[in-house]
């Protein structure tokens, strides 16, 4: 393992700039939960590093492949194992819903090959590739972890580096400093409760009815991937512990039709913004305050649009990404927690 372990190591201390040390930092918000889960299920204790190589333990973590959150599950696998993927909600996000699917998943592909090495090996190129490689290049031989290495050179080369890359995150993770890192002190385990909200309500209506910023609610829940739960579902939102109660109590005292401070709009062809805001009864010039990024005169067809309610024009900040939703940034958190 040495050459593995000099050559990952170089890349985390110099390459990618201190990732793997912010990594670790993060990785303090959630390595109870994870490791919970892990001691539930009787699976090896060092899994809880994975997230560490997967998505850095940052929930929104989204690959140039499209793959999503701190166990970087891919759409098409992330639905086939029951989590929801859409518009406005993505459970990949969700690091409380996907850990648990994560795990059971590792467990069934280690049931599957009966060696840990193979199981990470197919969760990262799918269990077909692996079972196809096996067949060609070591037959019927009993499954052990030694096949990994047997059939590595036939691995996409993520595939070939990923086991390894695993057992140096373990090995380092565990004392960091020997390795040459110097990461700052592991954030602190988010301590939360949930909540159940039933149809639409924006992320703006949720913070101020549970006393807190806009920034902690996006923090604490990265699966509303646009700031809005949506309608005609029950949404599961997480809030700091002890704020739940009044949170369901202040909600429950809006009326339903004024938990939506913006709608989406998809634009259809031949549509222009002066159509939509009339559709929507506001003024072109609050569609394009709400859209900073968007082009009037260059209006694409299937472009999702904010569309601000009259009366709650965003405030112009810096934009969250995606469709362009603006919000002053909070300088201080309530609840002291981070926002990256």
């Amino acid at each position: 393992m040495d050459g593995y372990v000099e050559r990952w190591v170089e890349i985390w201390l110099n390459r990618e700039q201190g990732a793997f040390e912010r990594a670790l930092v993060r990785m303090g918000r959630y390595e109870d939960f994870v490791s919970g889960e892990i001691a539930k299920r009787g699976m090896p204790p060092s899994l809880k590093y994975l997230p560490l190589i997967e998505g850095g333990y940052y929930p929104k973590a989204l690959s140039p492949v499209g793959a999503g959150g701190i166990w970087q599950f891919m759409p098409e696998t992330a639905r086939w194992l029951g989590l929801g993927v859409g518009p406005l909600v993505d459970e990949r996000f969700d690091p409380y819903l996907a850990t648990p699917v994560a795990l059971g998943y590792l467990a069934q592909l280690r049931k599957q090959f009966s060696s840990w090495f193979l199981a990470l090996a197919a969760y990262n190129s799918g269990p077909g590739r692996v079972e196809r490689i096996l067949r060609e290049h070591v037959g019927d031989i009993p499954r052990s972890d030694g096949l990994f290495w047997r059939i590595r050179a036939h691995l996409p080369a993520e595939t070939r580096d990923f086991v390894p890359k695993y057992l140096v995150a373990a090995r380092v993770a565990e004392d960091p400093r020997l390795y040459g890192f110097a990461p700052g002190a592991k954030d602190a385990s988010l301590v939360l409760d949930t909540v159940a909200v039933q149809g639409a309500a924006s992320i703006d209506v949720v913070a101020e009815a549970a006393g807190l910023s806009e920034d902690t609610v996006r923090f604490l829940n990265p699966h509303l991937v646009r700031g809005l739960a949506p309608e005609g579902t029950t949404t599961v939102l997480r809030l700091p512990r002890g704020v739940a109660a009044a949170f369901s109590r202040r909600f429950a005292a809006i009326p339903p039709d004024e938990r939506v401070t913006f709608y989406e709009h998809t634009v259809a062809a031949g549509e222009t913004l002066w159509d939509i805001a009339r559709r929507y009864d506001v003024g072109v010039a609050e569609i394009r305050a709400a859209n900073p990024a968007v082009e009037p005169l260059r209006l694409q067809i299937g472009t999702v649009l904010v569309i601000p309610r009259r009366g709650h024009l965003p405030r112009a900040a810096a934009g969250t990404g995606g469709v362009g939703v603006a919000f002053s940034p909070v300088p201080t958190l309530r609840t002291g927690l981070p926002i990256s």
